[in-house]
């Protein structure tokens, strides 16, 4: 679906895309679109940021409210750098970001940008194109964590300097392989919600560890698992975590604690005393999203992480955004100067993932390398890679 007040611009874009193998419909103007999109929600939407009756940030707002999942596509004669704060701004109210357009473009760079909306899903939910993404009650999460239906995935992390595989980013899944699919942002956000969040996560990280994948070449590989802030306020789980790596026989050391950049407490000392209590246990601490907060140098003085990941946005943009392969390399350049390891997440392309090596950055993370996997898929993928003893 296309909205553009160019008329000749909305029907180049619908020919390129049936072109493609896609049904299109097009309008200039923002009420109708928004009208169209509830009736027959489309997969992909493209819009321009100028408009005769409002503009394309106000429809990125409106977007959001509803709970598009469609694809973005943001297009514009209007400069890069007000192109990228655009993406930024539909990235950071939820939207799935397929990508830039700036005016005049071709339909190689419009088709590649539809190839790669089809061939990958959005890593933060980790579901195909093809599968809807619905809503969740408290009941039927009550329900779900009864049954204990929710697991890991798994996606691999390599080092940039050897192309070794150094572990695995342990994702929560529910269910693991059925049309319908929950996405992890909604039920992990109803879990917070409803206080449900405790044992979700104790079910995922118990899921999570009790998968030995074979050692790269007499090297331990470490699980890297997302912390919700609120875990924190369960002073039993510190503890849990340890006799829960006791007894599946694996090292503190091995597990890497992701803490959001934007997640916030109420009461900062607590947090401050919580995670430091986890080092002192021998946990690795991550600081994820880096740079879509604003607190990003705050929580890095104060915090005692050991490693920081690049947001996908900066990483997507690499290739062909200037200012993003500044900003890459300055926060690579950063996290080195504080004795962090610095991770790449969302690569895509070989282009990205050279660019990263070069830049510096230690490991990195993406669709380019691998998709979430079960832990069968993750032990096939890696002997398949030569990246096991024996």
């Amino acid at each position: 679906m296309v909205l553009d007040d160019e008329r000749d611009v909305g029907a180049t874009i619908c020919m390129m895309a049936r072109n493609a193998g896609y049904e299109t419909d097009y309008t200039d103007r923002i009420d109708v679109f928004m009208e169209r999109l509830e009736t027959v929600p489309p997969t992909h939407v493209a819009i321009d940021l100028q408009l005769g009756d409002g503009d394309g940030i106000d429809v990125i707002h409106r977007l959001a409210g509803l709970g598009c999942r469609a694809g973005l596509i943001i297009v514009s004669r209007l400069g890069g750098r007000i192109l990228e704060s655009a993406a930024r701004a539909a990235v950071e109210n939820g939207l799935r970001l397929t990508g830039t357009l700036a005016k005049p473009f071709s339909y190689a760079e419009l088709k590649s940008l539809l190839i790669a909306a089809e061939s990958q899903a959005p890593e933060n939910s980790g579901l195909p194109a093809d599968r809807s993404v619905r809503s969740v009650s408290e009941a039927e999460l009550g329900e779900a964590l009864a049954a204990e239906a929710f697991v890991a995935h798994y996606q691999p992390k390599i080092s940039l300097a050897t192309g070794e595989l150094v572990g695995f980013e342990c994702l929560a899944r529910w269910p693991a392989d059925e049309p319908g699919a929950v996405a992890p942002d909604v039920f992990i956000r109803c879990a917070e919600q409803t206080g449900q969040i405790h044992e979700l996560t104790r079910q995922v990280y118990r899921s999570a560890l009790a998968w030995r994948p074979p050692c790269a070449r007499g090297k331990p590989l470490k699980y890297a698992l997302n912390l919700s802030p609120l875990n924190l306020a369960d002073e039993s789980f510190p503890r849990w975590l340890v006799d829960e790596c006791e007894a599946q026989g694996i090292a503190p050391s091995q597990v890497i604690l992701e803490i959001t950049e934007t997640a916030s407490l109420n009461n900062p000392l607590v947090l401050l005393e919580n995670l430091t209590q986890f080092r002192i246990r021998g946990f690795e601490l991550s600081i994820d999203d880096f740079g879509v907060g604003y607190s990003s140098m705050v929580q890095l003085a104060r915090l005692p992480f050991s490693e920081l990941k690049i947001d996908r946005m900066f990483v997507k943009g690499l290739a062909t955004s200037e200012e993003s392969m500044k900003i890459v390399t300055a926060v690579i350049g950063l996290g080195h100067s504080l004795g962090l390891n610095v991770v790449a997440e969302g690569v895509e392309d070989r282009t990205a993932l050279e660019l990263l090596a070069r830049a510096g950055c230690n490991q990195a993370q993406g669709y380019f390398i691998a998709k979430p996997m079960s832990h069968r898929a993750a032990a096939l993928w890696q002997a398949s890679c030569g990246w096991q003893d024996g």
